[in-house]
């Protein structure tokens, strides 16, 4: 690894040449954030700035959390590279469930990684006093809307030409809900939960991660301007008491009315996985106690990061959809990836595992190669349903492939671009975009004869 890492802006604060993830480290006042769960990090003033590796982390220490010094970030490769040991399970397991039993858990791993990048930016630009939820809230859907609208739209016009009406009325109505990010909340109406086979067939089901992390990006700065204003230590209380509950509501609404829907669905029950994210950032920003141990210590570091690795494989192996999940089985994949945090970017696993070009590279493309892999897995098992009879360009492994080359393509021609973008007007045209695209959902949820193709051949319309 290099012994320094820049950071190359233009003067729009919403672009960033160096594509990446971050964390709080020690001196000059440039700010990164993760754009989502499988995000980006954009740097946030106009500056240019070079982080050094193995800088000295120094802070006064103070009765407020609100007098702590800038915070730089610095770029962590590794966290690329936690990304991929997220997505390419979720991926697999999609394909080939029997594979990678509990492979759906790495959604569990982005919650924690975006949590703790998130947090990371809030309280920096909280102690500096420069946080809008204007600027908050436009990055937000700078890094978002893009690659989400053109795999969206593409879902419903391939839903439009290959699905009859009731397929498509629950593409529409997951849609809907989608562009309002609130795709978990409208999966808690249906009667099935995750694992069942009905809802496997709608295409936009893998939208309820993104509605769970808007829905805490809207409770969660709130709460850490809240933070700011108290002592460190009341700060830290506050915390683990907000975890705490957010854990106890998982554990509570498993198995209500029969169903682990509401435990993997509501919000309130995932939030304790990116608040524990935030608590992570958090020392990072104000404490540092566990910076300097692993810096101190690292045979420490090391185990921790083996450890934290090892915990990940085991729930990727042992947890499966008969395990009632989340409850008590996510505190594996959540430790495994806070761990991994935790242990820094300089320890063996984190630096030349985590950290290599592959897995970088990969994790640089896991927002849209999740966005892209259930609607293509979906949509082709719909339009060929006996395996035995689909030929191979709709196989899994097949589609897997394309969502790679579709990943790669939107990264390079629809995120990077957008995000370098200097226009103001870009955030209200992709408002837009997404409000016309939720208008055209809504009309093909009430009138799915009228959009479904195959719907109108069976009914012998010209």
């Amino acid at each position: 690894m290099e012994s320094s890492v820049q950071v190359e802006t233009t003067g729009d604060p919403h672009t960033a040449v160096h594509h990446s993830s971050a964390i709080p480290a020690a001196s000059s006042a440039t700010a990164n954030e993760d754009g989502s769960s499988e995000g980006y990090v954009l740097v946030e003033d106009g500056s240019t700035t070079t982080a050094k590796k193995g800088e000295a982390a120094t802070e006064t220490s103070t009765s407020k959390a609100t007098t702590t010094a800038s915070h730089a970030i610095s770029y962590r490769p590794d966290i690329d590279g936690l990304r991929t040991i997220a997505v390419v399970p979720v991926v697999v397991f999609h394909a080939y469930p029997a594979l990678l039993p509990g492979g759906f858990v790495g959604v569990d791993v982005f919650f924690v990684i975006s949590g703790f990048l998130i947090s990371a930016i809030l309280l920096k630009e909280g102690a500096k006093h420069t946080f809008t939820y204007a600027s908050f809230y436009s990055r937000r859907i700078r890094r978002i809307y893009p690659a989400l609208l053109v795999v969206a739209t593409s879902t419903l016009v391939v839903g439009c030409c290959w699905l009859l009406k009731t397929p498509l009325r629950t593409l529409s109505a997951t849609l809907v809900a989608g562009t309002l990010f609130g795709a978990n909340l409208q999966l808690l109406t249906v009667d099935e939960g995750y694992f069942d086979a009905s809802v496997k067939e709608n295409p936009l089901l893998h939208l309820w991660s993104l509605g769970v992390e808007e829905q805490f990006y809207i409770v969660w700065p709130f709460l850490v301007s809240v933070l700011l204003r108290l002592s460190v230590r009341r700060a830290l209380l506050t915390q683990v008491v907000f975890i705490g509950c957010s854990f106890a509501c998982n554990v509570l609404l498993l198995g209500v009315d029969g169903s682990n829907k509401y435990a993997f669905y509501f919000p309130l029950s995932r939030f304790w996985q990116m608040a524990l994210g935030g608590l992570l950032a958090f020392d990072h920003a104000h404490l540092k106690t566990v910076a300097i141990f692993v810096a101190a210590k690292p045979v420490v570091a090391s185990t921790l990061s083996l450890m934290s690795l090892g915990v990940l494989v085991v729930g990727y192996a042992v947890i499966n959809e008969a395990d009632a999940f989340p409850g008590f089985w996510a505190l594996l994949p959540t430790f495994g990836a806070l761990g991994l945090l935790a242990a820094g970017k300089d320890s063996p696993i984190n630096q030349y595992v985590l950290g290599n070009s592959v897995m970088v590279f990969v994790g640089n493309i896991s927002y849209s190669l999740y966005l892209w892999h259930w609607p293509l897995l979906v949509l082709a098992k719909a339009h060929f349903p006996n395996d035995l009879s689909r030929p191979w360009y709709m196989q899994p492994y097949t589609m897997m492939i394309l969502s790679v080359v579709l990943s790669i393509l939107t990264l390079y021609l629809v995120e990077n671009r957008t995000r370098r973008h200097p226009s103001p007007l870009l955030v209200p045209c992709l408002v837009v975009c997404m409000v016309v695209l939720g208008g055209v959902a809504l009309a093909a949820f009430n009138l799915p004869a009228s959009f479904s193709l195959p719907a109108q051949r069976v009914a012998g319309v010209p």
